[in-house]
């Protein structure tokens, strides 16, 4: 799980208000996720991977589980 820091973004992320521009972190398409759109969070639109959840408080990223040890 990662993590989006308001007032230290990166390159290809952004955070406005309920909306939040986020990279996959499997196949590094960039894409929106929405408070009031995506609820329960939304998976990357590209590969399905990656999902990204926006709260007042935060933007988290969950990264893929490969399933190897």
């Amino acid at each position: 799980m990662r993590y989006l820091d308001k007032a230290a973004l990166g390159q290809f992320e952004d955070w406005y208000g309920n909306n939040a521009a986020v990279q996959c972190t499997s196949c590094g398409k960039v894409f929106i996720v929405s408070a009031v759109l995506h609820r329960k969070g939304r998976s990357c639109p590209a590969c399905g991977r990656c999902t990204a959840t926006i709260t007042k408080q935060q933007v988290s990223i969950s990264e893929p589980f490969d399933g190897a040890v």
